[in-house]
């Protein structure tokens, strides 16, 4: 599994993450920066089965490195 950062405003997962901790450090910097943000952007979980961007396998590839 990955994480995403999910964007309700858009209806989409706008960015992948190998670990749920670097998807919630995304989190706090894009609300550090967007502060009115706060409810529009959350973190999820994203099966890997359904990739569907160019950089999973990328992530796939740090994931196995990491373990």
């Amino acid at each position: 599994m990955v994480w995403g950062l999910t964007d309700h405003f858009v209806g989409e997962v706008v960015a992948f993450y190998a670990s749920r901790a670097q998807a919630e450090r995304a989190l706090k910097s894009v609300l550090r920066d967007e502060p009115g943000w706060r409810g529009m952007i959350e973190v999820v979980p994203v099966p890997e089965r359904r990739r569907c961007r160019a950089t999973c396998p990328e992530l796939r590839r740090r994931r196995r490195h990491a373990v």
